[in-house]
């Protein structure tokens, strides 16, 4: 038929999968096996570009789990820092460094993607990944190009109040789907590389933790200060 795969009489690649139990989801056990069905030898196959997808992930978790957060980080828990503009400094520097960090896994994914005769954002994790980029784009654009800061006792002009309006929301929007775009690639890397399924649940719990820490430090943090400079505080 057209478009099968032909199995020869010499060397065959086949991959193996098994789930335990009925329950809809990821095989919990995966591999890839070349077979010799002449001599019956078999050997495992290596997956292809593992390091690259490996970088690509890692680099993503620095990008969007520790730099991002720790921007965000710097301006809502700016008291804790010493007075002056080392908030606006360190936050502009993590930001800064996310993107240039992102700019890299969105390049490896694509090269790669090419590389490997596969077809560009048909799957969740492509398509958020356009879009999370396209975002970011105008996000750091905006940060560049935002309203000047009013002097003491000059009021907010109408555009940077919107501005930051603006600014916080794509801001948080882009951190919620970072969050979720990581776990998705911990699956597909997984999936792709015969992750077992117990050392997959390990690193998905760690990485939670890890989000729920700086979350909380986000929501809490930030959300104290803020009742903290309220008039009746």
């Amino acid at each position: 038929e057209e478009g099968e795969i032909e199995i020869f009489p010499g060397e065959n690649t086949f991959i193996w999968a098994h789930g335990l139990s009925n329950v809809l989801g990821y095989h919990s056990a995966r591999d890839v096996v070349q077979l010799n069905l002449s001599s019956g030898s078999s050997e495992k196959v290596v997956a292809a570009n593992k390091s690259a997808w490996l970088a690509h992930g890692v680099m993503a978790f620095l990008a969007w789990g520790v730099f991002v957060p720790f921007a965000v980080q710097s301006s809502l828990l700016r008291d804790l820092l010493p007075k002056g503009p080392i908030w606006f400094q360190l936050h502009r520097g993590f930001n800064s460094l996310a993107y240039v960090f992102f700019i890299v896994i969105f390049s490896i994914a694509v090269a790669f993607t090419v590389k490997e005769g596969g077809s560009h954002f048909t799957n969740p994790h492509q398509r958020m990944g356009l879009a999370m980029f396209i975002m970011a784009f105008f996000q750091v654009g905006g940060g560049w190009l935002r309203p000047h800061v009013p002097d003491d006792g000059e009021e907010k002009s109408l555009l940077r109040k919107v501005w930051e309006i603006g600014h916080r929301v794509v801001g948080v929007t882009l951190l919620a789907c970072g969050f979720w775009q990581m776990q998705e690639g911990v699956a597909l890397y997984a999936n792709k590389y015969g992750v077992s399924a117990s050392g997959q649940e390990k690193l998905s719990i760690a990485y939670w933790v890890w989000i729920g820490v700086m979350s909380a430090l986000i929501v809490l943090g930030g959300g104290y200060f803020k009742l903290k400079k309220m008039p009746n505080n």
